[in-house]
């Protein structure tokens, strides 16, 4: 995909510190905001708007557990590959 309306949003944030350490940290299992901002040492406002937002582009997927009313989310990336094509810069997810 290339640059564009939602594709530049999921590559600013693909760049963002943060986000990348929330996506190495939910890579392998499904966390709750709390723990991520916990391990991150982070404010959980800040956890909150990212998670947020990395959910809306689809890069973190949800799960609610009924039990504990507690949500979890984990990566839904397994890759985001940059490289330039004809002058373009374009991304694999």
């Amino acid at each position: 995909m290339t640059i564009g309306g939602m594709e530049f949003k999921i590559t600013k944030l693909a760049f963002d510190d943060d986000v990348r350490r929330i996506l190495s940290l939910t890579s392998p299992n499904a966390m709750c905001v709390k723990d991520i901002a916990n391990l991150l040492d982070m404010p959980i406002t800040k956890c909150y708007r990212l998670v947020r937002q990395m959910e809306k582009r689809g890069m973190l997927k949800k799960s609610d557990n009924a039990s504990t009313n507690v949500a979890t989310y984990q990566s839904n990336l397994r890759a985001i590959a940059f490289k330039i094509e004809s002058d373009k810069l374009c991304i694999d997810v």
